[in-house]
């Protein structure tokens, strides 16, 4: 660049935004050395025409120089496995956590639960106790009654199945039915053997 142009930068009184974006590019440039000739020439110009900058310069080569001089730090033999394995036991952990609150909240659900229904059972019993009663004893009354309807209704059946008529018709309906299906067979057997007998005719 020719002085000129580094004389029209000194007179600038501060940098504007514009010059402030192109210094930083050009300084990200310069630390990772690959400035080109002439981006190395405005580099140098704007440095010396802005002493903010010039600052700014001299601050990132201290930065940078402190991470040269930093040495590297690297991990302790099995940090690897260990952090795996304290990982995987904090997941354990987390887990056993999460089933023991689950565990809980269901316990405290099935407690309440008990507990609405327990009350409720006492406010029913407590404030119609009377209705409670006089359901109870309907409820073992059709329990009674349904019993006895029953037994009843087996004693006849096996009285009416043990009477002499009863037999003769259950003998007469068997009958019936034995000769029912001895002609369905015969009436199938005779079907069979009319099929046989047509003949064959040729197309």
């Amino acid at each position: 660049m020719s002085e000129q142009t580094i004389e029209a930068v000194q007179v600038l009184p501060e940098p504007t935004p514009e010059i402030v974006a192109e210094f930083d590019w050009l300084m990200s440039l310069a630390l990772d050395e690959q400035l080109g000739a002439g981006e190395q020439t405005r580099f140098d110009a704007l440095r010396a025409g802005y002493a903010e900058l010039e600052q700014v310069w001299q601050a990132w080569q201290w930065i940078d120089s402190e991470f040269e001089a930093t040495p590297a730090l690297t991990p302790t033999s099995g940090f690897v496995q260990r952090f795996e394995l304290h990982l995987a036991e904090q997941e354990r952990q987390s887990q056993q956590r999460v089933l023991l609150l689950s565990a809980a909240l269901a316990l405290v659900a099935v407690g309440m639960v008990a507990l609405a229904t327990t009350g409720l059972g006492a406010f029913v019993f407590l404030t119609q106790g009377q209705w409670v009663g006089e359901q109870v004893r309907a409820l073992a009354l059709a329990y009674t009654s349904a019993n006895l309807w029953f037994g009843s209704s087996v004693e006849a059946l096996v009285a009416v199945v043990n009477t002499p008529q009863a037999q003769i018709v259950g003998g007469v309906y068997a009958l019936m039915l034995v000769i029912l299906v001895a002609a369905w067979v015969q009436l199938l057997r005779h079907n069979a053997r009319m099929n046989d007998a047509v003949p064959i005719r040729a197309s």
